[in-house]
C-alpha cells in the first residue's frame, strides 16, 4: 500500500468562471422574482431593490472566497 497523499484533481477554472456566471444570473432572477413575490403580498416596492443589491453582495463575497481558493491551488 502507498503512505503517499494524493493530489486533488485539477479544477477546471474555465468551468469555475463559467459558475460564477450562471450563479450571478441565477441569484438576480431568484431576487426579481422572489422580490414581485413579497411586493404581491403587500410589501413596499422598495424590497425587490433590496433583494437585488443583497443578491450582489452575496455573489461578491462568493466570487471572493472563489478567487482566494483558486491563489490558494495556485501557490501549491
Amino acid at each position: 500500500m502507498s503512505t503517499q497523499n494524493p493530489k486533488p484533481p485539477k479544477q477546471n477554472k474555465y468551468l469555475m468562471f463559467g459558475a460564477i456566471g450562471f450563479e450571478l444570473i441565477s441569484l438576480i432572477l431568484f431576487a426579481i422574482y422572489g422580490g414581485e413575490y413579497a411586493v404581491k403580498q403587500g410589501y413596499p416596492n422598495y424590497l425587490k431593490a433590496l433583494l437585488i443589491v443583497l443578491a450582489f453582495v452575496v455573489w461578491f463575497i462568493s466570487l471572493i472566497t472563489k478567487l482566494r481558493a483558486i491563489e490558494k491551488n495556485k501557490d501549491q
